[in-house]
């Protein structure tokens, strides 16, 4: 998970800021890692060892006498708050993204899906003029569709990750 190099530092830089940083916390982590489940392991972790350190520093070195006991019970309260915006926020993002890669003549985009009417409405702008499509299997949960068009070759990878489905989208121009 190489988002924990940035969410880690940023979350306990941050944490003291209710909401903002658990949306900035998600937000940092949906965008640095491709993967819905690896974005909210990696704002999990990260908004976990942040308000660990907050609620020990809130319990144990801060002392406010007018507060009494109501500055840990609030460190505690807005930590669980924070952590669970930051996983809805990881996963709102990230399963809502599309990923695009442009490499020379070709480019590669990502996405995730809840149906396979979903995918041929996100592919519907790039099927103009193109041929009848051409399905291979590769495994029990990736089927790989390929489709030349006018002008360029439309292959895309269709994977069941958990209950939605990931696609990776390849278009590459023909050369003469």
């Amino acid at each position: 998970m190489r988002s924990l190099k940035y969410t880690i530092p940023l979350a306990l830089g941050i944490w003291w800021i209710p909401i903002a940083s658990g949306i900035i916390d998600g937000f940092i982590a949906s965008f640095t890692e491709k993967k819905i489940t690896n974005s909210i392991i990696s704002a999990a972790l990260s908004s976990s060892i942040a308000s660990a350190v907050y609620i020990f520093i809130a319990i144990k070195i801060l002392v406010v006498p007018f507060l009494g006991n109501l500055l840990p019970f609030f460190a505690i309260l807005f930590s669980a708050v924070d952590i669970g915006i930051s996983l809805a926020t990881a996963y709102f993002l990230s399963s809502r993204m599309i990923r695009t890669t442009i490499v020379g003549n070709s480019e590669v985009m990502e996405f995730y899906v809840n149906s396979q009417d979903e995918i041929e409405e996100k592919l519907r702008p790039f099927d103009n003029g193109c041929q009848q499509p051409v399905y291979s299997f590769s495994g029990e949960n990736k089927v790989i569709v390929t489709r030349k068009c006018n002008g360029y070759q439309m292959k895309y990878e269709i994977m069941k990750e958990g209950k939605k489905y990931k696609v990776v989208l390849y278009l590459t121009a023909d050369t003469m």
